[in-house]
């Protein structure tokens, strides 16, 4: 009975640990750039229609990622890297 009980909780911490790691795997995350559209800065942004409303060819302004292309939380959030350039989406600024 006791092992039983025991299998049964392991498995159920096993399946929450792969349930919220999938869940932030599916999280995604705006960044706004640099001024040379290059670097994104720290922090994700809330909301990318305000400062970037445009979609163009150059991902100058803000680029979106996936969680696990990124390291951190909150406002301490950055984008790895060796990311920088595999972005999900982007957006431009408006002149």
């Amino acid at each position: 009975m006791v092992v039983a009980l025991a299998t049964v909780i392991g498995f159920s911490a096993f399946k929450m640990a792969e349930t919220t790691k999938s869940e932030d795997s599916q999280s995604q995350f705006w960044f706004a750039m640099d001024a040379s559209g290059e670097t994104p800065l720290p922090g994700p942004i809330s909301s990318v229609d305000e400062i970037c409303p445009d979609k163009e060819e150059q991902a100058n302004c803000a680029r979106l990622y996936n969680a696990n292309q990124t390291t951190g939380s909150g406002n301490s959030r950055t984008v790895i890297p060796s990311e920088i350039n595999n972005e999900v989406d982007h957006r431009t600024r408006v002149d």
